[in-house]
């Protein structure tokens, strides 16, 4: 009975409630909410049901009899979201949050999960976007983040929280709030790992280093394509085929001088992906040696991400990031599929440009049918 009154105590807090407001809705006095709460007397054997509906738990979650059982089951709805994540299945990866949120409704963690899945249905399959748009995704999402920012204890899970939150300020045209998020947060010199470079040492500190290089490469990567092909940023319209090349050229030269072994791992998607892209620029352009040269390369990634095994945890080898793991979750993956399915679908995209073409014909008979939904 040690734990009861801690327990009824982070109900109370993460409700919000006063220790009077709750003492007015158990018929209490508030004197004995704090007794409670300090350990010094407990409730009323025949209080223990009531409070226990008040706050929405079981009375075995009160007296903390669930709490391994809970974290074994948390452990496992969190494995099986980032495996549905991984493989782009967005959909069972939502249903998984769903029934987290039911069983564990003042997790702020499993609050930040669903509402990053959500939000990725923005960008999925008709299915997906028509879910989004008429289960009224866009609310729904502010309201769970605002929960996570104002209750979470975990700084990464409000990062995730005030990032979307930004993101929604912005589509809503609400720049001035978007900017005060964005005013609010680390900047890049301060922060966590930034910060862990400079204080950890021997391995453990080149490790650091190591990661933070590769995440900057990554980021500054994914900013140059977003900068030529992301129409909300608004650049992309102006720009013509070969500026967009550039950008993307850039964007793969850049993850290429990082990891310069060739052993790209989870990088190899982005990699074969901004092949594609520098195929279809090509296309535009006409010139379809250029357009067979790139899709091959793309094929080469396709084949090489679809390989790896996305339970098993790899080590880049790369001298600039031998010390840092693979993290095959990273991918924000919106589809079902592998990686050549994606790229038979593009292929279709190309058929007019080639014709009878024998080596792009080749190309689409190596890389098979897709049933790919988007």
């Amino acid at each position: 009975m040690n734990n009861l009154g801690s327990r009824i105590k982070e109900l109370r807090v993460a409700e919000n409630l006063t220790q009077e407001k709750l003492a007015e809705e158990l018929n209490v006095s508030f004197q004995s909410i704090s007794r409670w709460e300090n350990g010094i007397s407990t409730p009323d054997i025949s209080l223990i049901p009531t409070i226990a509906r008040f706050f929405g738990v079981s009375t075995d979650y009160l007296f903390g009899l669930q709490d391994e059982e809970s974290e074994t089951e948390k452990n496992e709805l969190e494995t099986a979201y980032w495996y549905y994540r991984k493989e782009g299945n967005l959909d069972e990866a939502y249903e998984i949050m769903l029934k987290a949120r039911k069983l564990f409704p003042r997790d702020m963690h499993f609050c930040a999960n669903i509402a990053e899945v959500m939000d990725l249905f923005e960008g999925g399959n008709n299915n997906q976007i028509s879910t989004y748009v008429d289960g009224n995704f866009s609310e729904q999402i502010y309201a769970l983040c605002q929960r996570v920012v104002e209750e979470s204890k975990n700084d990464t899970d409000r990062s995730r929280a005030l990032s979307l939150l930004s993101c929604y300020y912005m589509k809503s045209g609400n720049a001035i709030e978007a900017l005060k998020i964005a005013n609010s947060m680390t900047d890049f010199k301060h922060s966590k790992e930034i910060m862990l470079g400079e204080i950890l040492s021997d391995n453990d500190k080149k490790r650091q280093l190591q990661k933070n290089v590769l995440e900057m490469a990554n980021y500054i990567s994914d900013t140059l394509v977003k900068i030529a092909f992301q129409k909300e940023l608004g650049f992309t319209l102006s720009m013509s085929p070969k500026e967009k090349l550039e950008y993307v050229q850039a964007a793969n030269t850049i993850l290429k001088t990082i990891i310069s072994d060739g052993n790209y791992l989870e990088y190899s998607r982005k990699l074969g992906w901004n092949y594609r892209r520098i195929a279809e620029l090509y296309c535009m352009m006409n010139q379809k040696e250029k357009v067979l040269e790139y899709l091959l390369k793309a094929e080469k990634m396709a084949s090489e991400y679809d390989s790896l095994d996305k339970e098993k945890t790899y080590q880049f080898t790369s001298p600039f990031c031998d010390l840092v793991n693979s993290n095959l979750s990273n991918s924000d993956k919106y589809y079902v599929g592998t990686e050549k399915e994606m790229l038979s679908y593009r292929l279709h995209e190309m058929k007019s440009l080639f014709g009878d073409d024998e080596q792009f014909i080749k190309l689409c008979k190596r890389v098979g049918d897709n049933n790919i939904e988007i």
